[in-house]
């Protein structure tokens, strides 16, 4: 992430910038906003060393609320309860009410440039862009090394 997000002072490439209609998602007063710089790059890969984050805390929380909101139960907590503490880190207004929206929109401001959008996207059956969530384009091709041990495997279609 660092290679393709930070900047040259931070020894990465920095060709990725951050379009106006991701900004225009943020509520006014959202403390995420301070995650980006003012040429419109995230400022979340700026340490070349640092450890990456595999898994973070607020998105366990929103990962809990999803799947509690989609099954209409409140194991751990209320879904609206674990949204609102993500919100509440970042200095916004507690929500009243709670949409699966509301809750897909929080996943994608909080983890936003950490890898998970496409696969957000895909579980979720929504399309990128033109795209079908399931078009061949949206799917990796299998590694060489995988199809080398296993020769059972064949390779996705499209490559």
């Amino acid at each position: 992430m660092n290679t393709f997000f930070a900047s040259a002072d931070f020894s990465g490439r920095g060709d990725i910038y951050i379009e106006p209609a991701h900004f225009d998602r943020y509520e006014t007063g959202d403390e995420r906003l301070d995650l980006f710089y003012d040429d419109e790059r995230t400022g979340k890969w700026n340490n070349q060393y640092g450890n990456i984050n595999i898994v973070r805390l607020s998105e366990m929380y929103l990962t809990r609320a999803e799947a509690n909101f989609r099954e209409g139960t409140s194991i751990g907590a209320d879904p609206i309860d674990d949204v609102n503490l993500v919100r509440e880190r970042v200095e916004l207004p507690a929500l009243v009410t709670l949409t699966i929206n509301d809750i897909l929109n929080e996943r994608l401001l909080e983890l936003a440039f950490e890898g998970h959008l496409l696969h957000d996207l895909k579980r979720t059956q929504r399309s990128v862009g033109a795209l079908s969530f399931n078009a061949n384009e949206l799917v990796f091709p299998i590694p060489v090394r995988e199809r080398i041990i296993n020769p059972g495997l064949t390779q996705n279609p499209g490559y």
